[in-house]
């Protein structure tokens, strides 16, 4: 009478797929890298920095390019244009010049004009590799809007939130890009 029931358990459990485990990520030696198949950016240096730095926060030991470490980093930037907005900053009205006795006096008043700014899209994603096989461990993307020409909107301010944004998280695995602010 049991001989059934256990029969049809050991059946269930041998029809029912099973996720292969994904390996773990214990923190160890890791170089950073750009994606070859990105094209080349001059912000890249920037975020390999911030990867680098973000990767030390969560107990990797980063080492540089070319290296033997257990994990290679592969990062790719995306950045591009999201559109205008309107920057609420105060500017300054152009100089009103006063002649008096010839003596020429400029003076600048306070206005609160909005100014037109680009919007700047940015994109992190960081790949870790194991070195041995090349094999993906983890893999995180996390990106941004930005009005450009603001300390916020800086290459270095957006890879370091970027950067921290993925590391914090890790190693959690991502299914989406992560939004940060």
């Amino acid at each position: 009478m049991w001989l059934p029931w256990i029969m049809a358990g050991v059946l269930a459990a041998v029809a029912t797929p099973v996720e292969e485990a994904a390996p773990s990520v214990t923190p160890g030696t890791i170089t950073i890298e750009r994606d070859d198949g990105a094209a080349a950016r001059d912000a890249d240096p920037v975020f390999a920095d911030a990867v680098r730095a973000a990767s030390a926060d969560a107990n990797f030991i980063p080492l540089p390019a070319p290296s033997h470490s257990r994990y290679i980093a592969i990062i790719a930037v995306t950045r591009k244009s999201g559109g205008v907005v309107t920057s609420g900053t105060k500017g300054t009205a152009p100089a009103a010049g006063i002649a008096n006795w010839g003596v020429g006096m400029g003076m600048r008043l306070p206005t609160t004009k909005d100014q037109l700014r680009g919007l700047v899209l940015t994109e992190l994603t960081v790949t870790i590799l194991l070195r041995s096989d090349k094999h993906p461990v983890w893999s995180g993307s996390a990106m941004t809007a930005q009005v450009d020409g603001t300390r916020a909107g800086a290459p270095d301010a957006v890879a370091g939130k970027l950067a921290e944004a993925l590391f914090a998280r890790f190693p959690s695995r991502l299914d989406a890009a992560l939004s940060v602010p």
